[in-house]
């Protein structure tokens, strides 16, 4: 007689929720730009965080500046940098004249991810590891094009090397300890630069 197998079905209950317990699925962190050139590490971020129930960081590469802080600084109001989270949320983020990355925080929280922004003082992907660290994330998106990057990224050590040699240099330091490098493709698909899944 053939082997029975059983099946068990289960109740499933649907809540809708606007944002997620960082346990549920830990932090992703995303290198993106206000234009539209990196809208494939913008898609394949809002689809991973959303399947993985991970919050999501959109770091903005066009923030950094030689001449301008994003965010006030010292010589702003008193109390005016104190206005504002990290990561830093929609509102934040239109406060201060960053309209496209609200508008990608707010796309990714309409299809329900816990979906925020940072603006960095500083250009380089090493910089944005430091940041990903501090904030306890699992995993980077850069996009493929880092991997061999143009001269232009190279001077702002926006490449995938200063990442992954940044991770290297404090891998199982604290929190630090399995982030994850994935490069993403314009096509959307993603291919592991380092780290561990």
């Amino acid at each position: 007689m053939p082997e029975m197998k059983s099946t068990e079905i289960c109740e499933v209950r649907v809540t809708e929720r606007t944002t997620f317990d960082l346990a549920d699925g830990g932090v992703l962190v995303a290198f993106v730009g206000e234009d539209k050139e990196l809208d494939h590490v913008t898609g394949a971020a809002v689809d991973l965080a959303r399947r993985n129930r991970a919050r999501l960081i959109f770091y903005d590469r066009d923030a950094a500046s030689a001449f301008a802080d994003p965010l006030p600084n010292q010589w702003a109001s008193a109390g005016e940098r104190e206005q504002y989270g990290d990561p830093l949320s929609e509102d934040d983020l239109v406060r201060l004249g960053r309209e496209p990355l609200a508008r990608k925080v707010a796309e990714a929280r309409r299809e329900g991810v816990d979906a925020w922004g940072w603006l960095p003082e500083r250009h380089g992907t090493d910089t944005m590891v430091d940041y990903a660290r501090s904030h306890g994330a699992d995993l980077l998106l850069l996009p493929d094009d880092l991997d061999e990057p143009g001269l232009a990224d190279r001077l702002k050590r926006e490449t995938v090397g200063k990442a992954v040699e940044e991770l290297e240099e404090t891998e199982g330091e604290g929190p630090s300890k399995g982030i994850a490098v994935l490069l993403v493709h314009p096509d959307r698909s993603t291919e592991l630069a380092a780290g561990r899944l």
